[in-house]
């Protein structure tokens, strides 16, 4: 039983991957609304409050009710933005919606529609259920378990004591059920944040995980008329802003450009952070012209806070055959000549990309050669 406990205790978040599951599908616009939607709620339930004989009496439970309501509506405008927060921008979140709810039904001098308002930890223990730690689900718990056993002993004042100990115990079993239903979903989709498929950084696809997908693209082209493409970014003058920001500001620019990659490219597309300054993208054109989407992800990343940019290296090649090749081998010299191509641009002064057209890999005539071998 310990070992299990300390088991779950240890168990990685899954915000990046969830954040990554989310972009792929289109989906993060959509949370953001409900999430926003919530919080709303969270915050016009004091406000309306005010005008209830359950809701604040006293001054103080007035004007803590107001700020609990700015303080909702403030979060949720944040979470319409079109940006999805950050790791640390979540944890904050979680934090300062728990202690909302807690305040908003602390202040009802009704006990049972403050046990009413309880309810609400259920939802944010889903959330962090998803993308957070077990470290956040018991801040949750604590203040759920805090909030409902005051009001419970407010309640056992002016009713009777059992259904005080029966609205307690509903209260707390929501809490509880619903985070844990949450942790049932994620197992139940074999989720496994440990398999290394994950940049632990920003979320994207490692090297290895690119290939993986990328290259299940490609033996699966034998009759494609489309056209494959990769896109080999290296951020410029990160050693000037390690230099006079620190590292910390490197890191913070390597994971918002992350997200601005997740959020320009399409949502077929693989996005892959495959070193320091380093990322990835693969996807499949009908014509030869990437020129859009590589112009619209220069400028994204131009765009983004610290503002850095990118000298990019971009290749095309016809995708029909090439399920005949090993994939591995394809994307390698794919990869090593946009890479050349992203030097080039260097070069040239950065903030800029290079177009190879590749009509024929070279890997393509190895296949070849060792099929006429075979034969032979």
């Amino acid at each position: 039983m310990f070992q299990a406990v300390r088991q779950y205790w240890r168990q990685p978040e899954h915000f990046y991957w969830l954040t990554s599951f989310l972009a792929a599908r289109e989906a993060q616009s959509a949370t953001c609304r409900l999430i926003a939607m919530f919080v709303t709620t969270l915050g016009l339930v004091p406000l309306a409050m005010q005008w209830s004989d359950a809701g604040p009496h006293t001054v103080l439970g007035r004007w803590v009710g107001a700020v609990v309501t700015a303080s909702c509506l403030a979060m949720a405008a944040l979470w319409l933005r079109r940006r999805w927060p950050s790791r640390r921008q979540s944890g904050l979140f979680v934090l300062v919606t728990a202690v909302n709810i807690a305040a908003g039904c602390l202040i009802m001098s009704d006990p049972e529609a403050g046990l009413l308002l309880a309810t609400g930890f259920a939802v944010l223990g889903a959330y962090v259920a998803l993308f957070h730690t077990a470290r956040y689900i018991v801040l949750v718990f604590a203040l759920a378990e805090f909030t409902a056993i005051v009001l419970a002993f407010r309640l056992a004042e002016t009713a009777d004591t059992v259904w005080a100990v029966t609205s307690l115990a509903i209260a707390l079993t929501v809490t509880v059920a619903v985070p844990f239903a949450c942790h049932l979903l994620l197992y139940a989709i074999d989720i496994d944040v440990d398999n290394a498929d994950i940049d632990p950084l920003t979320g994207l696809l490692n090297r290895e995980a690119f290939y993986r997908a990328a290259g299940l693209v490609v033996a699966r082209s034998r009759d494609d008329d489309q056209r494959l493409v990769l896109v080999v970014i290296s951020l410029d003058n990160m050693r000037l802003l390690a230099e006079t920001d620190g590292e910390l500001a490197c890191e913070r620019a390597r994971v918002s450009i992350g997200q601005t990659l997740r959020e320009t490219t399409r949502h077929n597309a693989f996005v892959a952070h495959t070193g320091d300054d380093e990322y990835l993208i693969a996807d499949t054109f009908a014509t030869p012209d990437s020129f859009p989407l590589v112009e619209r992800v220069r400028k994204a990343i131009a765009a983004t806070p610290p503002r850095v940019t990118a000298s990019m290296g971009v290749v095309s090649t016809p995708m029909r055959g090439l399920g005949d090749c090993p994939p591995s081998d394809l994307l390698d010299e794919l990869i090593t000549i946009a890479t050349m191509a992203m030097y080039d641009a260097r070069r040239a002064g950065g903030n800029q990309a290079r177009y190879v057209s590749c009509d024929r890999p070279a890997v393509l005539d190895h296949v070849r050669r060792f099929s006429t071998d075979d034969d032979n």
